[in-house]
């Protein structure tokens, strides 16, 4: 018989990386808790996990080296070896090299290059004259080691490791965030099975009284109305299939800032709460870059060093709050510090000698907040009261508003900043506003609208070499005329004849002419890339209720191929 060891090399490559985030996570924690002893079992297990299912499945590197971070836990487990900081940052280095071998055995790239250093380090642990370079000839050694399952503790799950070394629910690895799969509890299917069964008899209901001799509307309406209710709640627990929890981004943060606070000389604690919270797995996966950013931001600009924390009489510990909670239908994510905050004004200054606003803008704080996120607007010198904010805050908005959420700004001068992200739920669902260009229907983004209304002759100008601008309330808008760009024929010419839906986009607006709004809608969302070209200006399509199909409008892109 012929064994496919591929099936389960995958199985090992999803099992190992929820062990490795077990292995990260549990470490972080026992630098604050060294005497929890089901802490660091819990942390032993993982590696244990690792070092056996690899070595038995022939990936004799891996298990060879996880043998020698087993052995310092074992020793760390047993009292042997003191928790100290500087082991649990050579454990967490392992823990590095550990995840980059298991990508090597996995994909091919290549191994970490400090391999053997890191192997001479683990086992000066336990025996300080250990010699350099012994590591390697016990390599093979250490990987037959690794075949030997029997032990006196028992090879915990992934799912018990992780709740052990996390102290909390057990949650996938980073590396599940990437994976084309995506796993289901066990309630959600029973759920999708139960609402199936509800369709097949909303359905039966709705023949019945269509076929009844003495069927009436009533019964009839009453019929479609279960069906339709069914059909709501049967959409629901599809999108709820793809929610993830926030968790799997949420994770990573502690070694970053742990790192990161090291390098700058920082004391920082970080906050978490709401990592439960689901957000749909292409938004968590596209989240995650944005919001490394401004973690990044919060401990390298946003916080003080402890020497002037203490100087302005505060803790000399700061403090970065991550949360995420649901609010309407979307998910919010704040990043909060108890830093300086940022220098409105000294952000006006900048941005006039950048030449991005007039001298003589009125602008507000909160306006001014948003500078910073601006293409172009450079933090090289000071802004805060320690240093700058903004490189690269433009991608993050960019990032964030691709996937159809906003990002807004709050500072206090002293007490710190608040950057607050909403975020819908799910990709495929859009809350939009149906729009009439001719005969045909659009849907703009409802987060990117601002407002609508019909101008006035006089409140259109034209301005040699930008076009026709609309005026509201002293603010000159560009004016779209998104009929000339898609082609579309038996418009409305006239903006004073039809309507111009005013949106935002990138801290700027745009007056978009349309012939007629139809309302606000909620659609799913088609792509239309795997059938057809991309189209610039164009996301995604849509099935209206009466059957037509209407283009959902990219805010972005209409607004490159319109200037």
């Amino acid at each position: 018989m012929n064994i496919d060891l591929e099936e389960f090399h995958a199985a090992f490559f999803e099992e190992v990386s929820e062990h490795l985030t077990g292995l990260e996570d549990g470490l972080l924690q026992l630098e604050s808790r060294p005497e929890d002893e089901e802490l660091i079992h819990g942390i032993f297990r993982a590696a244990h996990s690792i070092k056996g299912t690899g070595g038995a499945l022939g990936f004799t590197e891996v298990a060879g080296f996880t043998h020698h971070v087993e052995t310092v836990l074992d020793h760390m487990r047993q009292r042997q070896l003191s928790t100290t900081s500087e082991r649990i940052e050579l454990l967490l280095q392992a823990t590095d090299a550990l995840s980059c071998l298991i990508d090597s055995a996995k994909d091919g790239s290549s191994a970490p290059d400090n391999l053997d250093e890191l192997i001479d380090s683990l086992r000066r642990q336990i025996d300080p004259d250990a010699a350099p370079g012994a590591a390697a000839s016990c390599q093979q050694e250490d990987a037959i080691d690794g075949l030997i399952l029997f032990d006196d503790e028992p090879v915990a799950s992934p799912q018990a490791a992780r709740a052990t070394a996390s102290g909390g629910e057990p949650q996938r690895s980073k590396g599940a965030n990437n994976a084309e799969s995506i796993r289901v509890s066990v309630a959600k299917v029973e759920e999708l099975i139960n609402l199936v069964g509800e369709l097949v008899i909303a359905n039966s209901m709705v023949q019945q009284a269509y076929a009844s001799e003495e069927a009436d509307a009533q019964s009839l309406q009453e019929a479609i109305a279960a069906m339709d209710l069914t059909t709501q709640q049967l959409q629901e627990q599809v999108m709820a299939v793809r929610l993830m929890p926030i968790a799997n981004v949420f994770r990573r943060f502690p070694r970053i800032v742990r790192d990161l606070a090291g390098t700058l000389g920082k004391s920082v604690a970080l906050e978490m709460s709401g990592e439960e919270t689901e957000l749909d797995k292409q938004v968590i996966e596209e989240v995650s870059d944005p919001l490394t950013h401004l973690i990044r931001n919060a401990v390298d600009h946003g916080l003080e060093s402890s020497a002037q924390r203490i100087a302005v009489g505060k803790p000399a510990e700061g403090r970065i709050d991550l949360r995420a909670f649901h609010e309407g239908g979307n998910v919010v994510i704040e990043i909060a510090d108890d830093g300086a905050g940022i220098n409105a004004q000294r952000v006006r200054q900048k941005a006039i000698e950048r030449g991005l606003i007039p001298a003589d803008a009125a602008l507000t704080d909160e306006e001014s907040y948003k500078l910073i996120m601006l293409p172009g607007f450079s933090t090289a010198e000071k802004i805060t009261d320690v240093s700058g904010r903004g490189v690269g805050m433009d991608v993050v908005k960019r990032n964030v508003e691709a996937l159809n959420g906003s990002i807004s700004i709050s500072s206090t001068p002293g007490k710190g900043s608040c950057f607050r992200i909403r975020l819908p739920l799910t990709m495929a669902i859009l809350d939009g506003l149906a729009m009439r260009l001719g005969t045909d229907v659009y849907v703009l983004p409802l987060l990117s609208v601002v407002e609508s209304l019909r101008p006035e002759p006089k409140h259109i100008v034209r301005v040699a070499e930008r076009g026709e601008l609309l005026m509201v309330r002293g603010e000159a808008l560009p004016l779209i005329y998104t009929h000339r760009l898609f082609n579309v024929t038996g418009h409305v010419t006239d903006p004073c004849d039809g309507l111009v839906v005013i949106v935002e986009h990138q801290g700027h607006k745009y007056g978009i002419v349309v012939d007629e709004l139809i309302g606000q809608l909620q659609v799913v969302m088609k792509s239309l890339e795997a059938n057809y070209e991309r189209v610039e200006g164009v996301s995604g399509a849509t099935i209206l209720g009466d059957g037509r199909i209407a283009m959902i409008v990219d805010i972005a892109g209409l607004i490159r191929l319109a200037l």
